[in-house]
């Protein structure tokens, strides 16, 4: 028997009352991680966000842990969308201003992952968990450098950047970008228009390496 859809659900169109039910719990729990700490969160604060009974969670979800887990894959799923929907296209602009742009992009999606993953380091298997899911799916970083490998041998195709070996690039542009992002946290200011004009002399550097 499909399970009653609940009254907070009513409004889903096309979804079956099992997936709109499920969908809404997680789009509950994430919004509550986006005003509490994972440890203050309850249950029962899921529960009553949702309007649903308690014992709904255990319907779809193992347990606390899975449905954050849930929450949080689909939070990093919707930054490494909006990341990939900014970068540029070979034969556009100057190749400088694009890696610039795609270090641009790094920047931001990690100003916003950074704190919440420093809020998991006090639930380590939550966090092990959410390191296995991202390093499986479009926020992993072996696939972001690989996007801007592919980026570059392009450019090289075009004749816009010399034939040489580009694959170092990725870890010099994310190790910086990286160390950036991470001292940005730590400033009592963070200045973003700062942040953004440092990272051109480091691609011109990079660039220069590659001429």
């Amino acid at each position: 028997m499909s399970p009653r859809r609940a009254k907070a659900v009513g409004g889903r169109v096309g979804d079956d009352p099992a997936t709109a039910l499920r969908e809404h719990l997680v789009d509950v729990t994430e919004g509550l991680l986006s005003h509490a700490p994972i440890s203050a969160i309850t249950t029962r604060d899921i529960a009553r966000a949702a309007e649903v009974s308690d014992g709904v969670l255990y319907n779809y979800f193992d347990d606390k842990t899975a449905l954050v887990l849930a929450a949080l894959v689909r939070r990093y799923q919707r930054l490494a969308r909006r990341f990939y929907d900014s970068l540029p296209e070979a034969g556009s602009a100057t190749v400088e201003d694009n890696i610039v742009a795609f270090a641009s992009g790094l920047i931001d999606l990690l100003d916003e992952a950074l704190p919440t993953v420093a809020g998991l380091l006090t639930e380590p298997v939550l966090f092990h968990r959410l390191l296995d899911e991202v390093h499986r799916g479009e926020l992993s970083p072996q696939r972001m450098q690989a996007r801007l490998g592919d980026y570059l041998r392009e450019e090289q195709r075009l004749g816009r950047l010399p034939k040489v070996d580009v694959a170092p690039v990725g870890t010099l542009l994310m190790g910086s970008v990286a160390v950036i992002a991470l001292s940005s946290h730590f400033a009592p200011m963070p200045n973003r228009a700062a942040l953004s004009a440092g990272l051109r002399p480091i691609v011109a550097t990079i660039l220069r390496g590659l001429a």
